[in-house]
């Protein structure tokens, strides 16, 4: 299994304002769900509520795993686990149910706190870099660029598609 974090993160490192993301950039979220679709997603309990808000259940077509220590009112089918180990664990078993290959790309989609754990392991990074500063009250943890490898850049009107990887000799596998 694959390890990727996926965000969007203003030049200012914003992530998030009140449980949202304070832009909307419609060509951002196809890219997210391209990405991401049929691929299990871990994340945390306040983007788990965020989403459900925004769209009345789960990220659809794709294994939702929630991090959460206080629990979470799940549908079935959605893993609710305490633990990063057991997060990856699950992500484990959905690959190995849907007959998967063993490399499937895992993405890790927030929060702060969840990519924090998560990032120190990750085998790539897709971020949507934001050309512009943003106020809010939840920031994407700070990473050491010389640890990693830029592949492909997608320049477009106020922003970038980029993902980088912790080897320098892999080929861009989400951004042409």
């Amino acid at each position: 299994m694959e390890l990727v974090v996926i965000a969007a993160v203003a030049e200012n490192g914003v992530i998030g304002v009140d449980g949202e993301m304070p832009w909307h950039i419609p060509e951002d979220l196809a890219h997210f769900k391209r990405a991401t679709t049929e691929h299990p997603v871990i994340m945390g309990r306040v983007t788990y509520e965020s989403i459900i808000d925004d769209l009345g259940g789960p990220l659809p077509d794709r294994p939702n795993i929630v991090l959460s220590r206080s629990g979470v009112d799940a549908p079935e089918g959605v893993a609710v686990v305490e633990s990063a180990e057991a997060a990856l664990d699950a992500a484990a078993e959905r690959i190995e149910a849907a007959d998967s290959a063993s490399d499937e790309p895992v993405f890790v989609i927030g929060g702060a706190t969840v990519y924090e754990q998560f990032l120190p392991d990750a085998d790539r990074l897709l971020l949507t870099e934001i050309r512009e500063r943003y106020d809010g009250d939840t920031y994407f943890p700070d990473w050491d660029r010389r640890l990693w490898t830029e592949l492909a850049r997608d320049e477009r009107d106020g922003f970038a598609f980029v993902e980088y990887a912790t080897e320098g000799d892999v080929a861009p596998a989400f951004v042409e």
